[in-house]
C-alpha cells in the first residue's frame, strides 16, 4: 500500500492526468461511496485515489461500495469509479461504474436501490456490464483485506 501513491502518480503523469491521493477511507462501503462521489463531483478534473481496509466476512465490500457509488454518480457523464481488491483475501471481483450504470441495470430489469439494499451487488453490477475480474496473486500481509478506489472526473478538451 505504501507504494500506491507513487505508482499511481507515475501512471497518471504518463497519461497527462492529474492525481490527487486522498488516503484511507475508514467508513463502511456505503458511506465511503458517498464520500467518494462527493469528492469527485466537487473536486478538480483528474484522478482521485483512496484505499480502504474492509472486513469481508460474508460480504463483498468493493461490490457494495460500487453499487452504492453507481446510484450516486447516476446521470453524471464525466465521472467513473473503480473499486478493486488489492490482495487475494479481498476476493477477485471489483467494479467500474459510471453515470450510466444505473440505467443499464434498469434496462436489464433490476431496481438498483432495492438490489443494493438486498446485497445482490454482484448480480446487479454484472447486469450493467460493470463487474470486473481482478486477478490477485497473493495477500498483502495486512490483517484486513485492502481495496483500491479510483475516481476519475473527466473533462474533454474544448473542441472534442
Amino acid at each position: 500500500m505504501n507504494a500506491w501513491p507513487q505508482l499511481l502518480r507515475e501512471a497518471a503523469d504518463a497519461q497527462g492526468v492529474a492525481l490527487l491521493w486522498r488516503g484511507l477511507l475508514s467508513d463502511p462501503p456505503s458511506t465511503a461511496a458517498v464520500r467518494v462521489a462527493h469528492a469527485l463531483e466537487m473536486g478538480p478534473a483528474g484522478l482521485q485515489a483512496w484505499y480502504a481496509a474492509w472486513p469481508t466476512e460474508g460480504a463483498q465490500p468493493p461490490l457494495e461500495f460500487a453499487a452504492a457509488a453507481a446510484g450516486l454518480v447516476a446521470g453524471r457523464d464525466p465521472l467513473l469509479v473503480l473499486a478493486a481488491p488489492m490482495d487475494s483475501a479481498g476476493g477477485e471481483s471489483g467494479a467500474l461504474v459510471d453515470g450510466e450504470s444505473c440505467s443499464r441495470m434498469m434496462v436489464a430489469g433490476f431496481d438498483p436501490e432495492t438490489e443494493t439494499r438486498l446485497g445482490n451487488c454482484a448480480e446487479l453490477l454484472a447486469s450493467a456490464g460493470d463487474l470486473v475480474n481482478v486477478s490477485v496473486q497473493s495477500g498483502s500481509g495486512a490483517a484486513t483485506p485492502q481495496f483500491l478506489i479510483l475516481g476519475l472526473k473527466w473533462h474533454a478538451p474544448a473542441g472534442d
